[in-house]
């Protein structure tokens, strides 16, 4: 108990470092979303706002940022990023593509996006955002366990380590999530621990309703280890005594992991891998004098929104202050006529009186000047607004809205300017989900470590059941263990898959309306990327019709597909008659047993016994004879199989000697051009 004890003041330490390391970026974080939030006053300074209300004034809130946000984190949205395994030195390409389709499968069954859309958009709105990896069962009657990559939708609740410097927090030695329980919670998880808040060991005796606050805690301990190289050249473990010429010491990396109350170790695990998985997702970084600086999209246009707002709130009141009633008349001058005065749309005639009460003759009505705005003010109020698009860097080409571009190609350049003025958002995103990758990576091993079948995601979003570790799917050509080897990760951005897909389709249809007989060269491309209810159907169609008209038009697995599943009237006649065969033998094969079983009953005589004899003989011959020719026939489908298959071979052989020799004539003439 002791020890846990000295072990949880040393997190508390640690995590308390931490938490003054971050603490005032954190603060200007809780600013930016405050400012965002729906409070009345969150666009205000708050002593202004409440003098203003308290005087009957306007304090309105016209919130000009929203946009801007929607439009850099709607944009990262559009081009999805994608990660991509390398083999490294002792890795494999193939197996890189397996580990590749099982990354893509663990982001479908996670909801990945959820997890990267929230920290992009807690980066572009507080500076920070936090994408963290999890494992467990994949259910409940199952020991095999898969990599989660889930969402931190508190980002101010975690804290990386304050000695870290990289982008991503790769190198981050520790990480902790302080978050809130209630005591009722807390009970029912962890039975027989006393509730005890992390963060202030003075809230004893809580009550069931009140808060604590628990501590997911993640720390990499490191071993050293000495290796070297064996006789064969191989690096090994160095072993005391071994005749080596050269000795390396590495570190052994383990990921430790805690539950802790103020009180208690209340879970206690390592974390599969190598790395800390609290991946930061850092919006706007800068560095000055050593010390690090986060800010947030709208962190220097808070000023202009503000600015906006009084100046929205000040016309407001100019025109309040203004006149409501639209003409001046001298008393009594339109009482007699006062209801069509009041409602002028149904008179057809104004009418008023010409004298007033003395009798002295007086002007018509007058119409008042409708109400004036002052010039400065309307002026204040958009330059407040282009003050906030200078801020950030975003301006009406990026929104849509058309500027002051004289040409297509011009706006276009402005909008371009926009996207690169915000690029760093997206970038600082594609940095921390390459990490993420890395963390997969490191944590597969241990993760899909037994014989097993996983399902992988290919390019194409089509699934596949893959067998790893000694364990195979049917047609797998060969082995897959995921526990050897080294590979990296890489991060693209673009269009997703759907996207591409329709962009291909929008694409062929325009070159088969120009081009109709491109239909018969390239239809199943085209059916084949289409979403409609029996385009599939389609594709296979028309690829049998291209194999029969252009098959060298055909890649070889194509081609292969169409040739099984193309129909041979010979092959299925014979196998009918093999059928019918086969019934016809078990048939007098059955009027053979009957036979035998009716002389044994009923032959008395000699010749009655001769007679059957002579029957049963009868029938053995005509079984043999339907047994030969049954045989014969399965003999004959045999050749006819082999032939077919010749006669495949030698289709493919000279399709690809025609494609070579295509292949080597292109070569000649660009050396005859050189």
């Amino acid at each position: 108990m002791t020890d846990d004890l000295e072990f949880i003041t040393k997190v508390k330490n640690d995590v308390k470092a931490d938490q003054d390391y971050w603490s005032r970026i954190y603060e200007r974080a809780k600013e930016d979303l405050d400012f965002l939030s729906d409070d009345a006053y969150a666009q205000w300074d708050r002593k202004d706002y409440e003098s203003r209300i308290s005087s009957n004034r306007p304090a309105l809130t016209i919130d000009q940022l929203g946009q801007f946000i929607h439009q850099v984190a709607n944009d990262i949205r559009m081009n999805t990023p994608s990660i991509r395994v390398i083999p490294g030195d002792d890795g494999d390409a193939e197996t890189a593509e397996i580990i590749q389709g099982l990354i893509r499968n663990i982001e479908y069954a996670s909801n990945a996006d959820d997890a990267y859309d929230t920290a992009s958009l807690n980066a572009i709105k507080s500076s920070i955002g936090f994408i963290r990896v999890d494992h467990g069962y994949i259910d409940e009657k199952s020991f095999d366990q898969e990599l989660r990559i889930k969402r931190v939708v508190n980002p101010l609740s975690c804290w990386i380590d304050s000695n870290s410097i990289e982008c991503d927090g790769r190198d981050a030695m520790r990480g902790a999530i302080v978050e809130p329980i209630s005591v009722r919670e807390f009970k029912t998880k962890y039975p027989g621990k006393e509730p005890v808040c992390f963060d202030d060991a003075r809230s004893k005796n809580a009550k069931d309703d009140d808060l604590i606050t628990i501590c997911e805690y993640f720390v990499i301990e490191e071993k050293d280890r000495q290796i070297t190289y064996d006789e064969m050249g191989n690096i090994t473990d160095y072993v005391e005594g071994m005749p080596v010429s050269m000795i390396r010491t590495v570190k052994d990396r383990t990921v430790l992991r805690y539950k802790l109350s103020g009180a208690d170790i209340l879970e206690q695990t390592t974390f599969p891998g190598k790395y800390i998985p609290l991946i930061p997702v850092y919006g706007e970084e800068a560095w000055n004098n050593g010390e690090r600086h986060l800010f947030s999209l709208i962190r220097k246009s808070k000023s202009a929104q503000r600015m906006f707002n009084l100046w929205k709130s000040i016309e407001t009141e100019v025109l309040m202050k203004q006149p409501i009633a639209p003409f001046a008349a001298a008393e009594g001058q339109v009482d007699d006529y006062r209801d069509d005065w009041l409602n002028p749309s149904k008179a057809a005639v104004l009418r008023y009186k010409s004298t007033d009460a003395r009798g002295n003759p007086i002007p018509a009505p007058q119409r008042l000047m409708p109400p004036s705005i002052p010039a400065g003010v309307i002026n204040a109020a958009r330059e407040s607004v282009d003050d906030i698009k200078a801020t950030m860097g975003i301006y009406n080409a990026s929104l849509g809205v058309r500027g002051n571009a004289t040409s297509g190609k011009q706006e276009l350049a402005q909008q371009k300017e926009g996207d690169v003025a915000t690029y760093h958002f997206a970038d600082n995103l594609v940095r921390s989900i390459t990490h993420v990758g890395r963390v997969v990576v490191a944590a597969l091993p241990e993760i899909y470590d037994g014989s097993r079948l996983i399902r992988i995601i290919g390019e194409e979003d089509e699934p596949k059941m893959v067998g790893i570790n000694g364990q195979v799917s049917q047609d797998q050509e060969r082995h897959f263990d995921l526990t050897q080897g080294s590979y990296d990760v890489r991060v693209v951005t673009g269009a997703s898959f759907t996207t591409k897909r329709q962009e291909t389709v929008t694409f062929m249809q325009e070159v088969f309306t120009r081009a109709p007989e491109l239909m018969t060269i390239m239809g199943d491309l085209f059916f084949k990327n289409s979403d409609f209810q029996g385009a599939q159907a389609m594709a296979d169609r028309m690829k049998k019709m291209i194999a029969k008209t252009n098959p060298e038009l055909l890649d070889r697995k194509d081609r292969e597909e169409v040739q099984v599943d193309a129909v041979d009237p010979e092959k299925e006649q014979m196998k009918q008659l093999i059928q019918e065969g086969q019934q016809e033998l078990q048939s007098l094969q059955q009027q053979l047993a009957d036979k035998t079983t009716e002389m044994q009953l009923k032959a008395q005589t000699e010749s009655q016994k001769q007679q059957f004899e002579r029957e049963k003989m009868m029938l053995e011959y005509q079984v043999k004879m339907k047994d030969l020719q049954i045989k014969e026939a399965e003999l004959h489908l045999k050749a006819r199989d082999i032939d077919v298959r010749e006669k495949e071979a030698q289709q493919r052989v000279h399709l690809d000697t025609a494609q070579l020799q295509h292949s080597l004539a292109n070569q000649g003439n660009d050396n005859t051009k050189d």
